[in-house]
């Protein structure tokens, strides 16, 4: 089953009240909390358009695909992509780099970042 993650986009993007974040950007406070719990019946394609606007995303980065109970993810290899992925890790991994190797770290990451640019 496809279902959005948006939590996981605002929390890589470092916005950390991804409520007041929408309602800066014109929706209505329950129409943002219902989006980030989870309880938006959808979202139309305009909506899909301005988060990847405003994240800097695309919508695999925002759908996450669930198998149903018993379905084998290798028989849908292009849906097994959107399996959910942990991204706490990098987290975990700067909180342990010594802080006089943290320049040399930021630049190797600026160095990915030039490649999709």
């Amino acid at each position: 089953m496809l279902k959005y993650n948006l939590s996981k986009i605002f929390k890589l993007r470092g916005i950390h009240n991804p409520v007041q974040f929408m309602i800066s950007k014109g929706y209505h406070k329950d129409t943002a909390y219902r989006i980030m719990n989870r309880r938006a019946v959808g979202l139309p394609m305009y909506q899909i358009e301005d988060f990847c606007k405003w994240l800097g995303c695309t919508p695999n980065d925002i759908f996450e695909w669930h198998p149903n109970k018993g379905e084998d993810p290798e028989a849908y290899p292009e849906l097994k992509k959107l399996m959910p992925k942990s991204y706490s890790a990098l987290e975990a991994i700067t909180k342990t780099i010594p802080i006089e190797k943290l320049p040399e770290f930021l630049e190797k990451v600026k160095e990915l970042k030039k490649d999709y640019e």
